[in-house]
């Protein structure tokens, strides 16, 4: 993200479960993934950059994860647009956890492209930065969301371009 973290990949790492590990001990060996990840979208591999460039962003803002932390239980991406950040999240949780969860607001149905989906706002999210769409998949959910960088200037509400850009995406979802 060209040298900064965006503010709602840091909120979301909050909310989602955040392990801790020792900081003074050294691991050999090879990298594995963190637990519950197996058979997750992985939309940085997933999502074809031409499907990126067609939503005016560019493909090598890329960032894996969060802060490059895995994160137990999700697969996440994220992609600079010119005010925004898009960070796609897959996970094994479901749209009904979504809609259960009192962290979020203003749930509503939706439909993007061929699917049927829900919209939803961070509940600390008062200046409505930030948008949420969730879809379900076999696997769980994939969700699409749009933060507004702090320092850039909100062309569009954040679910307005939420909602164009998850019909873009859609097509090449897991079903």
């Amino acid at each position: 993200m060209r040298g900064s973290v965006g503010v709602g990949r840091l909120l979301m790492a909050g909310m989602l479960v955040w392990t801790a590990a020792g900081c003074s001990s050294v691991v050999e060996g090879a990298a594995e993934p963190a637990s519950g990840q197996e058979g997750l979208f992985d939309p940085c591999k997933d999502i074809p950059d031409s499907v990126l460039e067609e939503v005016g962003l560019d493909p090598a803002t890329e960032e894996v994860d969060i802060a490059g932390v895995e994160q137990p239980g999700w697969k996440i991406c994220g992609w600079s647009g010119s005010w925004y950040f898009l960070t796609v999240y897959s996970t094994a949780r479901t749209v009904d956890d979504v809609r259960r969860n009192a962290d979020y607001r203003d749930v509503e149905e939706l439909r993007a492209g061929s699917r049927h989906g829900i919209q939803f706002q961070r509940v600390d999210d008062v200046d409505g930065n930030g948008c949420y769409i969730a879809f379900p998949v076999e696997q769980g959910s994939i969700w699409v969301n749009i933060e507004r960088m702090l320092s850039e200037a909100q062309e569009e509400p954040s679910c307005v371009v939420a909602q164009r850009v998850s019909v873009d995406i859609e097509p090449v979802l897991p079903k």
